[in-house]
């Protein structure tokens, strides 16, 4: 009997810890290294709107070379794939370069980077506009299966990006095949070292590197020894939390340690801007199926679009939590 009432204990206290830490640290696509901040974000966007997004995330190609079993990306019904012409691409980037507190700039939208052959030329372009001011931070995120020597060389060489974050689910083999399928863990492992080498041996400019994971149940069964493996090569290591991607099926995966439940409050909206190769500026990462399409920037400024009425509304919906019709009803993490 005791031992039951020390079990009963025991899960009671996990389940207080997960209610208090829902509150604590939020899970939300826009959830940043310390997700308390999400709070502070919360308050301070909301209540003072910028007339300009302080993030912007580009498509400059459509499409993945992994299919991820956690990520929808790929698997879309609603996907329009192309490639962001070059008139358009500087159209955002002199845009945008005028802002005086862009915060951040990520020229990678639900895809892998380097799909586009030309991201170095892209990154090039970046850097001259920027000059030598210390904002926009610019980072890619990669799963490094096309990271060929020439792209290392064009990535380092472009001077542009302050951060690489390499995407690599397990440094266990099989479970790294299963989890990023079609990729081969040797082949993208040899990629990211090989880079490590060049980027030790690069005199100029270099980006910050670190190594992102999901936490899947896999993940977290080995995650002390996947911090430990990363840090001791040289690179920083984040683990964040499972969400659902507004996905029915990715929840029933499976993946999760915890159940699911609806964000709690999301920012992006308030400071955050998406855009699709085409112009088409969607609500965020998520909506991948292009389910609330908030204008299109071919011949319209971002900032212009960012003040119009369809923004407005989905913020006034997020501010009151009138959410019935909108993706972000199915968003949620653990």
């Amino acid at each position: 009997m005791a031992q039951t009432n020390g079990y009963s204990s025991y899960t009671g206290w996990k389940r207080f810890k997960h209610r208090v830490g829902r509150i604590v640290l939020p899970n939300n696509p826009s959830s940043s290294s310390v997700p308390f901040a999400e709070y502070l974000k919360w308050i301070r966007y909301t209540r003072f709107t910028p007339s300009y997004p302080h993030s912007i995330d580009i498509q400059t190609k459509s499409g993945c070379n992994a299919r991820c079993t956690f990520c929808g990306v790929g698997r879309e019904v609603n996907k329009v794939y192309g490639v962001m012409s070059d008139e358009l691409f500087k159209k955002i980037i002199d845009e945008v370069m005028d802002y005086p507190f862009l915060l951040r700039l990520d020229p990678y939208l639900l895809n892998d980077p380097l799909v586009d052959k030309k991201m170095p030329e892209r990154l090039e372009y970046i850097a001259r506009k920027k000059g030598k001011r210390h904002w926009p931070k610019v980072r890619i995120t990669t799963n490094a299966g096309l990271l060929t020597e020439q792209m290392a060389y064009g990535l380092l060489h472009s001077e542009a990006l302050d951060e690489i974050n390499f995407s690599f689910h397990s440094i266990i083999p099989e479970v790294y095949e299963k989890m990023m399928a079609p990729l081969k863990y040797d082949r993208v492992m040899g990629n990211i070292l090989r880079f490590k080498e060049m980027w030790d041996k690069y005199p100029g400019k270099k980006p910050k590197l670190s190594v992102w994971t999901v936490k899947t149940k896999p993940v977290i069964e080995n995650l002390k020894n996947e911090r430990r493996y990363w840090r001791k090569l040289g690179f920083a290591f984040k683990a964040r939390k499972l969400d659902n991607r507004a996905d029915i099926q990715i929840e029933n995966l499976d993946l999760a340690d915890r159940e699911f439940v609806r964000v709690p409050f999301c920012v992006i909206p308030f400071w955050r801007a998406w855009i699709m190769w085409n112009g088409d500026m969607i609500m965020c990462c998520v909506d991948q199926e292009r389910t609330n399409v908030l204008g299109n920037c071919q011949n319209r400024s971002i900032k212009e679009i960012w003040n119009d009425s369809r923004y407005q509304e989905l913020r006034r919906r997020w501010r009151t939590r009138q959410l019935d019709g909108l993706l972000c009803n199915e968003c949620k993490g653990t």
